[in-house]
């Protein structure tokens, strides 16, 4: 019988604000743990929140194997590696608080026409796996995140713009300059030049691959359900275009490994390759049930057993600027966009209800309200324009992804 401890700490001040000015302070410190106990093909898993008792655990999670749960899998072994970025800044609770006022009051003097609101939040987490097999797994980060929605003053919208910043580190004129961007530019108003044009997204690319997210699961493949089985090995999209998963912890944001323990060679897997589908993303359950390959996308609660989920899968970047990649053009850019989706066939539309005209360096002015279509072959496809090496910030994981699409104006200016 195998034993696994499975555990995520993570402490937390967030400060909620309204009206550029902070109204609330929310502290946090959660330890949850899982252990799991592996014994001939079967699994049992208990947990707990805060300190807790491994031996009754154990007790429990061994009363758990009389449900006889399948789990015919290898746990980790024979893996021993610690990440530990928590020390890449140091700050305090005052210097984070006193740091946000500042932000908060800059924001209002330099953009008084905008109230400011939602979030800011200071966020340190500590993941680890260590089982009886041999794996002893350990990844620390510590974050800040600043999430400000921006309501012009005369608007009756709930708001207006969105700027967010995610970093290791609290440098306050980056922060300013990261959030603040679509502020400058957003009373110049400027129409939609052409119907078909680079489309480019940086804070949203969940949802721009969100039909990669949902059919390139081993389950939704292994059962006939996805738009793509029966398709791994053709090529199905621009050569330049490769998804992968990616675990590479100072890129990307991420742990290195998942709640199955498995480590990727290189922090990396590629799901598409070159346009080339070459797997589905899989934990390893699901990758040994239907003969995939495991990819490191385990995930789950912390006293549930692990299952197959769509984490850290990103586009590789092209190497290029996005003002290479654009190479003149003018383009589309989405601040935000709610109410879009895929069909079953992978067509996409979506309405935007903030967007500007951008030549990759500027802002040139606020949109109407767009619509833009597209289906997933051709965004990826022929349209596909890449992934930038660039964004807004240095300290931001955030990249612009391009692509081709159909738009059109659909109203006035919210």
């Amino acid at each position: 019988m195998i034993n696994e401890l499975y555990s995520q700490k993570v402490k937390k001040t967030i400060l909620s604000v309204t009206n550029n000015k902070i109204t609330g302070i929310l502290k946090s410190d959660t330890a949850k743990t899982g252990l799991r106990l592996y014994n001939d093909g079967i699994i049992g898993v208990a947990g707990a929140i805060g300190v807790y008792d491994e031996a009754k655990l154990a007790n429990r999670a061994k009363q758990m194997l009389n449900f006889k749960v399948p789990y015919n899998c290898e746990p980790a072994g024979n893996i021993e590696r610690t990440v530990d970025l928590s020390d890449s800044f140091a700050l305090s609770d005052e210097d984070f608080i006193k740091t946000s006022e500042t932000l908060l009051e800059k924001l209002a003097k330099q953009y008084p026409q905008f109230a400011v609101n939602h979030q800011i939040i200071y966020n340190e987490t500590e993941t680890r796996l260590r089982n009886s097999n041999g794996a002893n797994l350990v990844f620390k980060d510590k974050t800040v995140k600043v999430v400000l929605l921006m309501k012009h003053k005369e608007s009756k919208n709930m708001m207006d713009s969105l700027g967010i910043s995610f970093s290791r580190g609290y440098d306050l004129d980056d922060v300013f300059n990261t959030v603040s961007q679509t502020c400058a530019g957003y009373e110049e108003k400027v129409s939609l030049p052409e119907e078909k044009m680079p489309v480019v997204f940086l804070y949203e690319h969940d949802d721009i691959l969100a039909k990669f997210l949902t059919d390139l699961n081993g389950r939704m493949m292994g059962t006939g359900a996805s738009l793509f089985t029966d398709k791994i090995g053709q090529k199905l999209f621009a050569d330049d275009f490769s998804l992968c998963v990616e675990r590479g912890p100072l890129d990307y944001y991420s742990s290195f490994f998942d709640a199955e323990g498995t480590v990727l060679p290189g922090d990396s897997f590629a799901l598409i390759e070159n346009g080339v589908l070459k797997s589905p993303y899989s934990s390893k359950k699901i990758a040994k049930e239907f003969g995939y390959a495991a990819t490191g996308s385990a995930g789950g609660e912390y006293d549930s057993v692990p299952d197959t989920f769509p984490t850290s899968i990103n586009v590789r970047a092209s190497g290029k600027t996005i003002k290479e990649l654009l190479g003149g053009r003018k383009a589309i850019y989405v601040v935000f966009a709610s109410g879009g989706d895929f069909t079953p066939q992978g067509e996409y539309a979506s309405p935007v209800q903030c967007a500007f005209l951008f030549d990759g360096a500027r802002l040139l002015g606020r949109l109407p309200q767009i619509s833009i279509r597209s289906n997933v072959f051709d965004m990826f496809g022929k349209d596909f324009i890449g992934l930038s090496a660039d964004g807004l910030s240095k300290h931001n994981p955030f990249k612009y992804l391009a692509m081709d699409m159909n738009v059109v104006t659909i109203g006035g200016w919210l």
